[in-house]
């Protein structure tokens, strides 16, 4: 094995083998001189059906293993044999299947997002290298006009690097490595065409490079290089960085010298492998090389409107493209396709004038809390980054248009409350993606979320201010005179807060209990239902202000409060809706649980169904014989261990909030661990001991004769 150069060197699979040959590699060609693909780039630019600039059409030739048939595809005279590909707006033209080298200037789809509801946006507390990528169509600069080329920015090098790096280590963790053909290449190479898209990378220091990037066949791609090092995933990162970008630590575009040093590598690459190919043993490192020096591949080369014109948005016709090519977009997960779906329906309404453009960069997550309220005006908290999204696409008369996009994206027949929550909750709480725990508050909006007869299609806008709690006072004000948006925006805003602070979960996740405790309620309720009822009552309005209010905050000093939102009698004492609950020392009750806030919101139904379930107990638990005592202790001790273990895990829980002095006074812990202590002496002093364990007893063994 040679192992000289750094793309000959191999590793084993993990089992140290190789999957059955089902078929040899074919002997590839040394790469073209440069000089020599001039024909190829000019056939290409003067093709009608194109739309690229010569920096493009470089990228395009340049990597083409027969630059010569490549010609002869997009010669437009005497025929074209360019592809038509039909998208939304327009048509795609791309090259008939043709072969590339893997080594020359094609990148992983890093811009795809197919794990986007994991990506942390720009509104996240958290800073991430996993930050969404923008990219938009390029202009020609010149011309004006757009051209079937991305343009993407980037730092540097070393930030491209990293975007590389992390697409293709999420392209490898997906679905549990369902998506890896690292076998398959092994066994026969790569023969369903990748579609390839052109795409500028700028700069911060205003260079720029141009490379293929992966729009479909992302997999592929991995498993090539993956299969090339051996089966490691940080070798195949290591060796496509290398080989693609070059080196990180140099800034600016890649360099003549370093573009031809590539193509030497390839060279050295290709005449080995021949020649190994050759030889009467296939060895293992011909394999890999030769299985993975070139691959099948399509390239979008040109884009045209409708009107004959230049196609303006690429990246809808892109997406569009690729929601053909499978029956699912993203086929990982439904956050993700989800997210997908919801960022192309928030291209289309900006394209519509649904929305406006400092609307969209907001749902697009490219800009922070502070931006937003300099674009917007409403706080700038990450609250109101999820209550924009709302707001998009459940407020007022364009409601109907987004309901339609919607619609149309998903391909849904009818678009209700459940199957909207479900498609916007991994956008609405784009901005918490870092949080811990985020899949429950996901679980609970994709179940309704906040969408209540008054939220929905109805009018109501976003309050602006500088101040959160000002707004929020503000709002609450209004929604208590009967303003009809101001109760709406209460609900968005404080459902929403209740929904990630866990006050508010999906239905199926609650149970219903009679004892007020965490993961139950009195009564079952799905969280719209819950904000429906909250929403209609003084007390309820005044407890989303007070859940929105400690969100904000922050602060484990500001906890949500409970409110009456019935007049009734409480303990023989008369109380009206809107009035705080207090407890017997007469301070207001801490809302802890989601228990709280479902008995608060309707206590009639909270009662009856604790006395239903109690009746049940009390009906289902009979005993058909008599208890033995020891039978009874036993039972009342692993009860009593059962219950302090859990009130002492529920203490915990409340001590993140407010600190450890929810466990009482220093010398009251004390007092219980000593209890603790001496419960475990009398388990060890009397209860049973293990006789598997054998004791050698030397006296026994005197001889006492």
């Amino acid at each position: 094995m040679n192992t000289n150069d750094h793309f000959g060197m191999d590793g084993q699979e993990p089992d140290d083998g190789l999957p059955p040959l089902l078929r040899r590699p074919v002997p590839v060609a040394d790469p073209e001189p440069v000089a020599k693909l001039r024909g190829a780039r000019k056939a290409l630019l003067d093709n009608p059906d194109t739309s690229l600039d010569e920096a493009a059409a470089n990228a395009v030739t340049s990597g083409a293993v027969d630059p010569t048939r490549l010609r002869a595809l997009v010669e437009a005279d005497p025929v074209s044999l360019l592809t038509a590909k039909p998208v939304v707006g327009g048509t795609l033209y791309a090259t008939a299947p043709h072969e590339r080298y893997l080594d020359l200037g094609v990148l992983p789809d890093f811009i795809n997002q197919r794990w986007a509801d994991q990506l942390h946006t720009a509104m996240d507390v958290e800073p991430s290298t996993s930050l969404v990528t923008s990219y938009e169509t390029l202009v020609d600069p010149e011309t004006g006009k757009p051209v079937a080329v991305f343009t993407v920015r980037m730092h540097n090098r070393k930030a491209l690097a990293e975007a590389v790096r992390e697409s293709m280590r999420n392209t490898f963790n997906a679905q549990k490595g369902e998506n890896d053909y690292t076998q398959s290449v092994l066994q026969q190479g790569v023969k369903e065409p990748l579609t390839l898209f052109v795409m500028r990378v700028v700069y911060d220091d205003g260079t720029e490079d141009t490379f293929l990037v992966a729009g479909d066949g992302n997999s592929r791609y991995v498993s090539m290089w993956r299969a090339r090092t051996g089966g490691d995933i940080d070798k195949a990162i290591s060796a496509c960085i290398s080989s693609v970008i070059g080196s990180t630590e140099q800034s600016g575009e890649r360099s003549r010298s370093e573009l031809s040093a590539s193509r030497r590598r390839v060279a050295k690459l290709t005449a080995r492998t021949r020649k190994n190919l050759a030889m009467p043993t296939l060895t293992e490192a011909t394999r890999r090389e030769g299985h993975t020096i070139a691959f099948p591949a399509v390239v979008v080369v040109g884009a045209r409107a409708d009107d004959d014109g230049p196609l303006t948005d690429l990246v809808a016709a892109r997406d569009d493209l690729l929601a053909n090519l499978h029956v699912h977009v993203t086929p990982w997960t439904s956050g993700a396709q989800n997210t997908q779906g919801m960022i192309r329906v928030y291209r289309h309404a900006r394209a519509e004038e649904l929305i406006t453009a400092e609307e969209y960069q907001v749902l697009s997550g490219t800009v922070g809390p502070d931006a937003m309220h300099d674009l917007l005006g409403v706080p700038g908290n990450r609250l109101w980054a999820a209550a924009v999204h709302q707001h998009a696409v459940l407020a007022g008369p364009d409601a109907y248009a987004m309901n339609l996009l919607i619609k149309q994206e998903f391909g849904m027949g009818k678009a209700d409350r459940m199957r909207i929550s479900e498609r916007l909750a991994p956008m609405a709480l784009s901005a918490y993606r870092s949080k811990d725990g985020i899949e429950q508050p996901l679980r609970a909006f994709g179940n309704g979320g906040t969408i209540t007869d008054t939220v929905w299609k109805k009018p109501w806008e976003l309050t602006k201010g500088d101040n959160v709690f000002e707004v929020l006072d503000d709002i609450l004000a209004r929604a208590l005179d009967g303003d009809a948006g101001a109760v709406a925006e209460l609900t968005v805003l404080g459902g929403t807060a209740a929904i990630l602070d866990g006050y508010i979960t999906r239905d199926r996740g609650s149970k219903e209990g009679t004892e007020r405790d965490s993961r139950k309620a009195p009564f079952r309720a799905t969280p719209v239902k819950l904000l429906e009822l909250l929403s209609k009552t003084s007390g309820g309005l005044q407890m989303l202000h007070s859940l929105a209010l400690a969100h904000v905050a922050a602060d484990p000093a500001v906890l949500p409060k409970l409110f009456h939102t019935q007049d009734r009698e409480v303990d023989g004492v008369p109380v009206r809706a809107g009035e705080p609950v207090l407890d017997k020392a007469g301070e207001q009750v801490i809302i802890d649980y989601e228990w709280d806030l479902v008995y608060a919101a309707d206590p009639a139904e909270a009662e009856r169904t604790i006395a239903k379930n109690r009746a049940a107990i009390t009906t289902s638990g009979k005993l058909t014989e008599p208890e033995a005592e020891d039978a009874r202790q036993r039972r009342i001790l692993e009860q009593g261990i059962t219950s302090a273990a859990k009130a002492g895990f529920a203490l915990a829980r409340l001590g993140q909030k407010r600190g450890n002095q929810v466990f009482g006074t220093f010398e009251s812990v004390q007092a219980l661990r000593d209890q603790m202590g001496k419960l475990n002496e009398i388990l060890m002093k009397f209860g049973p001991v293990d006789t598997s364990i054998f004791v050698f007893d030397e006296d026994q063994d005197e001889d006492t004769e």
